[in-house]
């Protein structure tokens, strides 16, 4: 049971960090309709830019900073390319991000080297704590609670303030959010830069789990494009029971078929029903 509950706990840690990053994805496929492979390269460069500034300014310092490094990134993705394929087949947009995707994983060999790189958890939440049950992480439990905020202030951003609303009727309509006299390019590059930044909050919270390195960011990607498809294109809520189901999918089953277990599981969903649990119709949909 110990171990059960263990590997449970690690599904909803891994999960709750994944549906982050997915968030991220979904709220760019859905409102430029724009397949972004470069997302998984954000979330490497949140890492990398918080090894480097750690060591100087410490976490909590570091985690806003690196952040804004990466939304500032986004941005710039997004005005000086993916603004050009607006509107286009989505394979344009797709092309498009895999080649910048490339390009900066390029980039993290340039300036961090080839190498992985190990980055320790902050003294105040190192080592483990005695749950009664089990003997667990500290800082898988911090990554839990902040994980948790980060995706309860997004919400609150999403529902409770004007841009968010825009946002959300962007990702249904679009071009009548722009009939309406929205500034729909400066939607976008907002949209583009929050997730980015979410990518970016991902890579600095999960850096401390496993070494980083310049191949992280493809890895971090197909999860979070099973995630968004799992879970419905756009969909807030989507993300985040597509990350959880992700990750409990691939902590509670160790072993050699680990890793296809959440590809089955959307293929069943997939057939059952093509928007994802809880999407409306999307662009993935013939």
């Amino acid at each position: 049971m110990e171990l059960f509950l263990c590997y449970l706990t690690n599904g909803i840690v891994n999960g709750l960090i994944y549906a982050v990053v997915a968030l991220g994805f979904t709220l760019i496929l859905g409102v430029m309709q724009v397949i972004n492979f470069s997302h998984g390269l954000l979330f490497a460069f949140g890492a990398y830019f918080s090894f480097s500034l750690m060591k100087y300014v410490g976490f909590w310092i570091a985690l806003p900073i690196s952040c804004f490094f990466v939304g500032v990134m986004g941005i710039l993705i997004e005005r000086l390319a993916v603004r050009r394929v607006y509107g286009k087949n989505p394979l344009f947009g797709l092309l498009l991000t895999f080649g910048i995707a490339m390009a900066l994983e390029e980039v993290i060999r340039m300036v961090w080297g080839k190498p992985g790189h190990s980055v320790t958890a902050p003294d105040f939440i190192a080592g483990v704590v005695n749950l009664g049950i089990m003997y667990y992480s500290k800082y898988r439990l911090f990554l839990a609670g902040l994980s948790a905020l980060v995706i309860l202030l997004v919400w609150i951003f999403l529902e409770r303030t004007p841009y968010g609303a825009i946002i959300k009727a962007g990702a249904h309509d679009s071009e009548m959010v722009m009939a309406l006299g929205k500034n729909l390019p400066k939607m976008r590059t907002l949209v583009f830069g929050l997730g980015a930044a979410l990518a970016g909050v991902a890579g600095v919270i999960a850096a401390p789990i496993h070494s980083i390195r310049p191949v992280m960011g493809t890895y971090v990607l197909m999860p979070a494009f099973v995630i968004v498809v799992l879970g419905g294109i756009g969909s807030f809520w989507g993300s985040i029971i597509g990350g959880l189901i992700f990750g409990i999918s691939t902590s509670l089953y160790p072993g050699r078929f680990t890793d296809i277990i959440p590809y089955v599981l959307m293929a069943l969903i997939l057939l059952w029903r093509p928007r994802g649990l809880m999407g409306e119709k999307s662009i993935l949909e013939v």
